[in-house]
């Protein structure tokens, strides 16, 4: 367990500041306002945010995959877990770990096409056809 080089407050500053630095410009509408403090089980300080809007789980994607790098020797790059019923990206900053956090929402089931009935084509004329189609082969020249 390390120390914090920064304070809380200026941790959850910074970690504000780069979300929205990485995820302004394509993800406008995913927010990270609500968050909260806690201990992990190692008794490490811990920030907690659920990210809202719309296209939120891509901004998590983006934030991970565009993380400007790590400031110190402690920290950590952002990953990603799957937990039950949750997306979140955790990584670590001057001692500080920071989980952002989607719901995860299971895709809806893709539709099963319907049973395509079988066409009979080539055994019966079509309604417009005033007699049936030959089959070459069956065809008798007469001469």
């Amino acid at each position: 367990m390390s120390t914090p080089t920064l304070t809380i407050a200026e941790v959850k500053a910074a970690a504000i500041r780069t979300w929205y630095q990485v995820s302004r410009e394509r993800y406008p509408s995913a927010l990270v306002p609500d968050w909260r403090v806690g201990t992990t089980e190692s008794g490490e300080p811990l920030l907690t945010v659920q990210v809202i809007g719309q296209h939120a789980p891509e901004a998590l994607h983006r934030f991970a995959a565009d993380y400007p790098g790590n400031a110190g020797p402690d920290d950590r790059r952002p990953g990603f877990e799957y937990r039950p019923g949750r997306i979140v990206c955790v990584y670590r900053r001057s001692g500080v770990w920071i989980e952002m956090w989607h719901p995860d929402t299971p895709a809806a089931p893709a539709p099963t096409p319907a049973a395509m009935p079988r066409r009979l084509a080539g055994l019966f004329p079509s309604g417009r056809l005033p007699y049936p189609r030959r089959n070459p082969i069956t065809v008798i020249k007469e001469n």
